[in-house]
């Protein structure tokens, strides 16, 4: 049995669009929890946000997710389309090292092993020298996922703030 380019690609990517999916439903398993939480305390929608500082950054953690789907989809896109495949690489692996930091070991690892089946089918993809900035949306890129990153840091060292 022979395998052609769209089957190993599509074996891949079922990673990918398994995190996809996931980092689409966090922000409304949350807010479903928020909702519930509210509900049963008989208080507004957003009263634990605004009075527990733990619901605060779990909150801001939730509404990242989308963000995180966002650069997931279009890296894979471009992984896909065998374009911006070193900066596709970088932001993937911004994006679970941002899972990784925020807690959500889950979509980290998903994402890890997306990664190393990408590679060990195709191994001459990341063969590319540096990555090039100069194409339509690679700074944007670049930009979105070093600010998702940032934000997850500093959401871990809140968390650690307020735990101890």
């Amino acid at each position: 049995m022979t395998w052609n380019s769209q089957t190993i690609m599509a074996k891949s990517t079922v990673f990918f669009k398994a995190a996809i999916y996931f980092f689409y439903a966090v922000p409304l398993i949350f807010v479903t929890y928020l909702y519930l939480v509210a509900l049963h305390a008989n208080q507004t929608f957003f009263t634990p946000v605004i009075r527990e500082p733990i619901i605060t950054i779990m909150f801001v953690i939730a509404m990242l997710n989308p963000f995180f789907a966002v650069l997931t989809k279009v890296a894979v896109n471009d992984l896909e389309n065998k374009r911006h495949v070193k900066l596709s690489y970088v932001t993937l692996w911004m994006v679970a090292a941002s899972q990784l930091l925020i807690g959500n070991l889950f979509a980290s690892i998903i994402l890890l092993f997306g990664l190393h089946q990408q590679r060990k089918e195709q191994p001459t993809l990341l063969k590319e020298g540096k990555i090039e900035l100069k194409h339509k949306g690679a700074c944007v890129r670049l930009f979105g996922s070093t600010l998702v990153f940032f934000l997850s840091i500093v959401c871990l060292f809140l968390f650690i703030k307020i735990t101890f």
